[in-house]
């Protein structure tokens, strides 16, 4: 089974196959003899990207570097491990992440006190630590060159404090992370793409967030690359189909902060309003597997929607 997918400009969509096929992607670029990842998956993710380079004949020395639009670890988790394959590759991080990284001891922790440690090792597998000299940290409009063309760093919160996004003006794309939403393939039609925001704790900020996005439009972005999953074209349209379920997410979890089992319930409601959508939009898959589709990312929405409420 193809584990990648060649998009235009000289960019890869790599399947990351974290908790099930197509649901997080990392990327690569190339340009003049030169690549970089951007975002790495977790631990586990490591062997596939690299026998992507080796089915594309790119050289280890030749990766330039390894950008994180930020530390959870299905974004970041296989950094550590990945740089022990690349000797020329810096990480770029947005400066809240770097301490993380150098000792990612609380990261660690962090996750297994709120998944358990079986999912940490099956899902996760390791979390190595990156020596400080080979860390560059990603300052808002800070520029890095790859072959012959350019890519800039954008701070990007809203889903996290720590979020970068970074515009490629080559194919006019941003590689968002989780800023621009979660589109999953499986739940196109031809009304286009289905959106929805990952809500992921503890740092969820929905007014900051949609501040995000109307600033990322003034860019005229044509294209973005979503970690969940590939590439969407983007367009105001989509944004704004975006930013309502920022506010829906919002509301259904403010409707539902006082009752008795909190999270169970706006897990189910967030169920109910996306199957919901999915019928208006089109979608024609059983809704038994539309929400197993789902699964992966409810709870977790749950829980951050959780967090939210309770800061305010």
């Amino acid at each position: 089974m193809k584990t990648y997918n060649d998009l235009d400009f000289g960019i890869t969509c790599i399947d990351t196959a974290h908790i099930r096929k197509e649901m997080v992607a990392a990327y690569l670029i190339e340009d003049d003899g030169e690549a970089c990842f951007v975002d790495t998956g977790t631990h586990l993710t490591v062997p596939r990207l690299l026998e992507v380079l080796d089915k594309k004949n790119i050289s280890y020395h030749d990766v330039k570097h390894i950008i994180l639009t930020h530390i959870h670890l299905d974004h970041a988790g296989g950094a550590g491990q990945l740089l022990k394959h690349l000797p020329n590759a810096t990480v770029f991080v947005h400066k809240r992440g770097v301490r993380h990284l150098i000792d990612p001891t609380k990261l660690r922790d962090g996750v297994i006190g709120v998944y358990g440690e079986l999912f940490f090792k099956q899902c996760l597998g390791d979390l190595l630590p990156i020596p400080e000299e080979r860390i560059v940290t990603a300052n808002d409009g800070d520029e890095i060159s790859l072959g012959n063309r350019v890519l800039k760093f954008i701070n990007t919160p809203g889903h996290a404090k720590h979020h970068v996004c970074i515009w490629d003006e080559k194919s006019r794309g941003i590689f968002s992370g989780d800023t621009l939403g979660v589109s999953y393939r499986e739940f196109d039609t031809e009304n286009g793409e289905f959106i929805f925001p990952p809500t992921t704790p503890i740092q969820f900020d929905p007014e900051t967030w949609i501040n995000t996005i109307d600033s990322l439009l003034e860019l005229k972005p044509e294209r973005a690359y979503l970690a969940h999953y590939c590439m969407i074209p983007f367009h105001p349209h989509i944004a704004n189909k975006l930013k309502n379920e920022i506010n829906n997410f919002s509301a259904i979890a403010q409707k539902l902060a006082s009752s008795k089992n909190r999270h169970k319930e706006i897990t189910l409601a967030l169920l109910d309003h996306l199957l919901s959508s999915t019928k208006k939009h089109g979608v024609a898959l059983d809704q038994n597997v539309q929400s197993k589709l789902f699964k992966g990312d409810l709870g977790i929405c749950a829980r951050g929607l959780e967090v939210w409420l309770d800061q305010q």
